[in-house]
């Protein structure tokens, strides 16, 4: 492990001799104790054995930008975004380097929303039907969690949206910013007896910072949550999102960078690269405590996505994909000296595929049509139990996976094919209370990542799946020492973890099938590294957060195609992170932020020959809220970027003829206002 930067020490250094110095101080702001879900069985925080992040949005809405995920989990350590711009592919995300190779959207990592699995039971999750604009709370789980949730679950985010309020409310509003960025909003909440409505109906769009890089996206959300009784309630969600287009406008080589940062690639623009999705979901949750000790919840969905895409390749190069995917999960909480939880969750998902030529934009003849289908079936049993300072945590769960391909497209001959992928992880874990401002912790937890079907299917011969990708397990460890709210408001949390991977999934491109992604596995790989994270509120008005995390992501042992990348650097994931970020309010509602954050170096691919240097960016965040009897006006003004730095929004991995770069916005100002009735 490399010396950290004599910067960050610094910075932490200061903030605890901030916490001293304000000890005379008699406004000591009591925070609330955080109670997390996101390991299936309710506890405090400070009882938790894992390395947890949670954070509450109800404020930070009034002067969001709302247009990425990233504004919301960019701060919590080991957790790096990248490809924000390029809503043809969505965010990437990874948590501790697990999620870089992700194609398109998030790949390895779980996301719920309101107790309902967003991601795809074989483990892909896109973000276009993700309602930001009603997050009112994030946990997130940074080490490998399979025995909790199954398939792809090297890290879990889970979304709480706005269900409970007491007074009914209406909120409208309207944004706009550089490069035709632009929001539309409502949203409206209403309470009848026993009943909370949740409505939203959303815009937004942009031309692209790059040339053809524009993208359009409407949304609509209802979710209704009744209480049906003293000790049972059900919740009811639909959501249905429309994305006309959004353009892709490539990659570029360096050369072409320095030419001109905003060109889209030629090829791009001729193949007229892009996509256009439908995306509808209906779920439902129920929750009931039969006694003082036991309690049964359970989930329901089912959703369907039509996408339609083209890439810059004439063979294959028209994709028309219909999905529909469904899940059913229940549980039963025993809440005696030992918490106990059983649970299940099955998902069956199944994609009907075809490709066509794309000549030059144009649909040419069908060369594939087949029916892929996924399904999934897990058993699991979690406990805990205190006994005075200590709490023990465990568990354990079985997945079985079967995957099905149906060749529909018989010229060159039957393809189809059966692959069963079943796995047992379990985990342990310990957490010792040193006081009640301070934990010591450890957990040793298994993991697994079944390839998708869109990864099955990138065959190279043409048609079928590529059967030989297996699936990849880790093994991961992780200790931890956290402080809350002590010495005068100082919450403080370092962890350590250490992962061993092998058979990792990673993305390709071959010169004889130039422009395609295909994957294959590494034999052994190595994650480690250290995050420290802390906030200080120093008196009322002033707050900071810092974030720092750095890591070591190795290829143990690699040998494909004849050359050997045992030693080198994971491409994709960045040596360092680093976020700093103030804040200043006050009493009549003004509120401003600023936020530095420093991205270390990244490699571009597997022999380590291409390196992206270290970039660092400083946003600017002002707000008021204006208040006119029971009307609340809240403008707000920002600057992204605010000196107009050059770095990478998305790196392409492996990427043949050097094409792996997509040039990030210069400066970027955004601005609107939100009027809640």
């Amino acid at each position: 492990m490399q010396v950290l930067n004599k910067k960050i020490v610094t910075i932490f250094i200061l903030q605890v001799f901030f916490c001293y110095s304000q000890n005379y101080i008699k406004d000591s702001i009591q925070l609330k104790e955080v109670v997390v879900t996101i390991t299936k069985i309710k506890d405090s925080l400070k009882n938790s054995p894992f390395s947890i992040s949670a954070k509450n949005y109800s404020k930070f809405q009034i002067t969001a930008n709302q247009f990425y995920l990233s504004e919301y989990i960019e701060r919590i350590p080991g957790v790096f975004i990248s490809n924000d711009n390029n809503f043809a592919q969505d965010a990437r995300i990874s948590i501790r380097g697990f999620g870089s190779r992700a194609n398109f959207g998030i790949r390895g990592i779980k996301l719920i929303v309101d107790g309902v699995p967003e991601t795809t039971p074989d483990g892909q999750t896109q973000l276009d039907n993700l309602n930001l604009e009603i997050i009112e709370k994030i946990e997130l789980i940074r080490g490998v969690s399979s025995s909790f949730y199954g398939n792809s679950s090297a890290g879990v985010i889970k979304i709480k949206t706005i269900s409970d309020f007491n007074n009914n409310f209406s909120k409208i509003g309207y944004s706009l910013g550089s490069n035709n960025q632009s929001k539309k909003q409502a949203i409206i909440g209403y309470k009848n007896n026993n009943t909370h409505y949740t409505f939203l109906l959303s815009e937004t769009k942009s031309d692209g910072y790059r040339d053809y890089s524009g993208f359009k996206n409407t949304n609509f959300n209802l979710r209704i949550k009744r209480k049906i009784s003293n000790d049972s309630y059900l919740g009811l969600n639909f959501n249905y999102v429309n994305s006309p287009y959004a353009y892709d406008s490539g990659g570029l080589t360096i050369k072409e960078v320095t030419q001109n940062r905003r060109q889209a690639r030629d090829r791009n623009l001729i193949y007229k690269t892009e996509e256009s999705i439908a995306h509808s979901k209906l779920s439902a949750n129920f929750k009931k405590q039969i006694s003082s000790r036991t309690s049964f919840s359970s989930y329901l969905f089912f959703s369907k996505r039509d996408f339609s895409g083209k890439i810059p390749v004439n063979n294959g190069g028209v994709i028309n994909l219909d999905r529909k995917y469904w899940g059913i999960g229940a549980s039963l909480l025993l809440n005696n000296n030992i918490k106990t939880q059983i649970g299940f969750d099955i998902g069956n998902q199944s994609d009907l595929r075809k490709r066509y030529n794309n000549n030059k934009g144009l649909i040419g003849e069908q060369v594939l049509d087949q029916y892929e289908k996924f399904s999934n079936l897990g058993i699991y049993i979690i406990n805990n139990y205190s006994l005075k300072n200590l709490t023990f945590s465990s568990g354990i769960r079985y997945d079985t996976n079967k995957v099905d391909l149906e060749d529909l497209f018989l010229i060159d001959g039957n393809s189809s094919d059966r692959i069963n992928l079943n796995s047992f992880n379990p985990s342990f874990g310990i957490n010792y209370k040193t006081s009640k401002y301070s934990r010591l912790f450890a957990n040793i937890s298994t993991g697994f990542e079944t390839p998708t079907l869109n990864e099955f299917s990138s065959s190279p011969i043409g048609s079928g799946f590529n059967n030989t990708l297996k699936s990849q397990k880790s093994l991961n460890f992780e200790f931890g020492l956290s402080l809350f709210n002590s010495l005068n408001n100082l919450n403080f949390d370092i962890v350590y973890f250490n992962s061993s991977t092998k058979n990792e999934v990673l993305s390709y491109e071959d010169e004889n099938f130039p422009n395609q992604k295909f994957y294959n596995n590494a034999g052994k790989s190595k994650r480690s590294g250290l995050e420290l994270s802390s906030s200080i509120r120093i008196n009322q008005s002033i707050n900071i957060e810092t974030s720092y995390s750095i890591g070591k992501y190795m290829f143990d042992q690699f040998i494909d195609k004849g050359n050997d990348y045992s030693g080198n650097k994971i491409p994709g994931v960045p040596d360092s992170m680093m976020n700093v970020n103030l804040e200043y309010s006050t009493k009549n509602e003004l509120f401003i932020n600023l936020n530095f954050k420093s991205i270390g170096n990244i490699y571009a691919d597997n022999l380590n020959s291409v390196k992206i240097s270290d970039s660092k960016t400083i946003n600017f965040k002002i707000g008021k809220e204006l208040r006119f009897s029971k009307l609340k006006i809240s403008p707000f003004f920002t600057v992204n970027n605010v000196f107009g730095n050059n770095y990478f929004d998305n790196i392409r991995i492996n990427a043949f003829g050097g094409r792996h770069y997509e040039p990030a916005p210069k400066r970027v100002i955004f601005g609107g206002v939100k009027i809640i009735l």
